[in-house]
């Protein structure tokens, strides 16, 4: 007997055959969009989304978090210290 995955988007509502679903990864340093793969969506640290709708949506929030002061950054007047860390961009 076959094991039928059945894939979930954040928002609760389940793949069926025909939709354009999308994949993100979350880091500290952002979000990555990738394109659907079935077998890249089965990994723990993948975010399934089921359209540009959701994926907006988890991008505006990562903008949002991005406001917020990042751990290791420090402000001197107009000098802002990054403490060595290369930080990279969301791919979007």
């Amino acid at each position: 007997m076959a094991a039928i995955t059945i894939y979930t988007c954040v928002c609760g509502v389940q793949k069926k055959t025909s939709n354009h679903w999308v994949l993100a990864k979350v880091t500290s340093h952002g979000v990555t969009f990738m394109p659907w793969d079935a077998e890249l969506a089965r990994s723990r640290d993948i975010t399934i989304l089921c359209g540009e709708g959701c994926a907006a949506s988890m991008l505006s929030r990562s903008l949002g978090d991005w406001k917020k002061p990042a751990v290791g950054v420090t402000s001197v007047g107009s000098v802002t210290d990054f403490s060595a860390e290369e930080y990279e961009l969301a791919v979007a």
